[in-house]
């Protein structure tokens, strides 16, 4: 009985193996043939650019460097920055000796790092607080009372490498007697007295150069330095710093007057690429953030026999004349072996709020944001340089419906601390829109279609 089973048990398998074999295995087949398929690379999806506003403020009391220059341009207007800092009290036993001479004093600025023209003089005005800082943040908005007239001044040439990595303002005799004096009787005697004599300094530039000179303000860079000698020995000179470490900040004030960019008012506002050059701009300090859309990508003419989409790249070149013709771009490297700040993609609305990030590469489920580096090629004998973002999966779902197209915001992210570096905030690069001869914006998509 049990050998009758076993034989039905089989014959019904066969039966069933060969009803699920029956039929014409070539189905699929029909629909595109693998020996058929080809690629194709399509680079004429309309991108529309344009310039916006980010109107936030942002700290710049919590960085080494303070930053005192200007930049302009005909298109974005002008970025002027001036700093202001506070001494800190250094203690010492000058109070207790009686065979000191004074040489002088100096106040002492220490790059840190200059931007664009070198090669042009730079001048910069010290001007006297009219009240001392108070502990707390400062951002690019924040702002201290201080003298009309300056009471330093210099011009240089700014080349840190070539020409001393300081600029030196030595003050008046008269000044350097009196602080020196009351640092002798004990009138100067902690950071009180010492604010009371001298409150802080504004940094001013006159120059209408574009040159950006950053002042390092780390422990034991920058201050007023007194010299002086023994009567025993006055071959050797003495110094003591008052450093400016504790209290400062950048202020940043941006005009766009007789320009394009004037018509930003508010966030909601936007100025077209094609009434700036066919360019837009990404200035941190300025606030500055570049507007993408896809206006009609949702309606984009699939080919005949589409079967899926292999790449979607979003190219976006600066325009440059020279490496030399604007500060550092966002995305670029500004200390040899440091990751630079990256460049990111950001869903925006009507008012040009970040909403959401963009997923970036081919699966959404990998979690990774549409960001990237400034990508430069050294042995161009051009100027071949690009932002180059992969939104496979991002403009595949808009290609095939499954989700509409939405106005998207370049900028740079903020960093996990909180603020930008004063390095950071001069970054600024003009990017081309699709209209420009060369430099353009645009979509390159590779899909896969039959023949």
């Amino acid at each position: 009985m049990r050998t009758f089973w076993y034989a039905g048990l089989l014959l019904l398998t066969g039966i069933l193996l060969f009803a699920c074999q029956s039929g014409d295995l070539n189905v699929g087949q029909s629909v595109i043939n693998p020996q058929e398929l080809t690629i194709q690379s399509i680079d004429t999806i309309t991108v529309r650019s344009s310039t916006v506003m980010k109107p936030d403020s942002f700290i710049t009391s919590a960085d080494n460097d303070i930053l005192v220059g200007r930049w302009s341009d005909p298109q974005s207007g002008q970025l002027s920055m001036r700093a202001f800092a506070e001494l800190d009290y250094t203690a010492n036993t000058l109070s207790t000796q009686t065979n000191l001479v004074l040489d002088s004093l100096v106040l002492e600025m220490n790059y840190s790092f200059v931007y664009g023209d070198t090669t042009s003089a730079y001048s910069i005005n010290v001007h006297r607080l009219t009240k001392p800082l108070v502990p707390q943040l400062y951002y690019n908005t924040s702002s201290v009372p201080y003298e009309a007239t300056p009471f330093l001044q210099k011009t240089v040439l700014p080349q840190p490498q070539s020409r001393g990595k300081q600029i030196r303002l030595r003050t008046s005799d008269a000044l350097a007697q009196s602080f020196y004096s009351q640092l002798l009787s004990g009138q100067i005697n902690d950071a009180q007295s010492l604010e009371k004599f001298l409150p802080g300094f504004a940094f001013i530039s006159t120059s209408t150069n574009n040159t950006i000179a950053g002042f390092s303000a780390a422990a034991g860079a920058s201050g007023l330095r007194l010299y002086y000698h023994t009567v025993d020995d006055a071959q050797t000179a003495v110094s003591l710093l008052f450093p400016i470490a504790s209290l400062h900040f950048t202020k940043f004030i941006t005009d766009f007057t007789g320009t394009p960019l004037s018509a930003l008012k508010s966030r909601s506002d936007a100025v077209n690429s094609r009434l700036t050059d066919n360019t837009t701009f990404i200035a941190l300090g300025a606030g500055l953030q570049t507007r993408i859309e896809f206006p009609y990508l949702n309606q984009f003419d699939r080919p005949v026999k589409f079967a899926d989409i292999n790449k979607a790249l979003l190219v976006i070149s600066p325009v440059r004349r020279s490496l030399q013709d604007n500060t550092p771009p966002p995305g670029q490297a500004l200390i040899a072996g440091q990751t630079p700040d990256a460049v990111e993609l950001y869903v925006t609305n009507n008012q040009n709020q970040v909403i959401a990030t963009v997923p970036g590469g081919t699966n959404p489920l990998a979690a990774v944001a549409a960001t990237t580096y400034y990508s430069y090629d050294a042995n161009s004998p051009l100027i071949s340089d690009s932002y180059t973002f992969d939104l496979t999966y991002y403009l595949g779902q808009i290609l095939k419906q499954k989700s509409l197209p939405q106005p998207l915001i370049l900028t740079v992210p903020t960093p996990n601390t909180g603020y930008f570096s004063m390095k950071s905030l001069v970054q600024r690069v003009v990017l081309g829109n699709q209209q420009r001869p060369n430099d353009q914006m645009q979509v390159k998509l590779f899909i896969t279609s039959g023949t």
